[in-house]
């Protein structure tokens, strides 16, 4: 019979390195993953995020042409939404949603009107949009920035959400002519 020999010390250290090399691959693996991971949840984020502006934006162009069809005489009438009675140089909450466009609070004939709190207070035949979506009025908030004068109103639309914990605004603006100033004798 053969005498069993004890493995040698380089075989065991050939061993020990095989366990310790493994290791390392793992955590770089799992180091790996977890970076792929992150950067997945991002692209998440920021596809929502884009998602969320083309749908501001498409609803700053809907209240746009709602302004452009309603003509100024029956924006600035009694009943339209650039009426005195609802426009605010004042109220905190309503120029923050402004977007920075408040800093023109001040000047001459310049207000902010909180489009939503307008078409809730009045009839739905009013409404710049009438088919304003319900889960819309929840996610975005929606003001104009009102500057009067004589010959032109510039009036800019606001549309406003949330997101990362930060308000988020796609501002649009148009020009609504006073036709006896434009020597057209019409909306422009």
């Amino acid at each position: 019979m053969k005498p069993v020999k004890a493995p040698s010390s380089r075989r065991a250290l050939q061993r020990g390195a095989t366990l310790l090399e493994g290791m390392a691959a793992a955590a770089v693996f799992a180091l790996g993953i977890s970076g792929t991971f992150g950067g997945l949840i991002v692209a998440s984020q920021q596809n929502a995020d884009a998602r969320r502006l083309a749908h501001a934006s498409a609803i700053a162009t809907q209240v746009r042409a709602g302004l452009q069809s309603q003509g100024r005489a029956r924006l600035l009438g009694p009943t339209g939404p650039l009426s005195a009675s609802y426009c605010t140089t004042s109220d905190a909450a309503v120029l923050k949603l402004a977007g920075g466009l408040e800093t023109f609070i001040g000047t001459d004939d310049t207000c902010v009107v909180d489009l939503d709190a307008y078409e809730s207070a009045v009839p739905t035949d009013l409404d710049l949009v009438p088919s304003y979506a319900q889960e819309d009025r929840d996610a975005f908030r929606r003001v104009l920035v009102w500057q009067h004068t004589e010959e032109i109103d510039t009036v800019a639309v606001v549309v406003s959400f949330k997101s990362a914990g930060q308000r988020r605004f796609i501002k649009q603006h148009v020009a609504l002519y006073n036709p006896l100033e434009n020597g057209a004798g019409v909306e422009l």
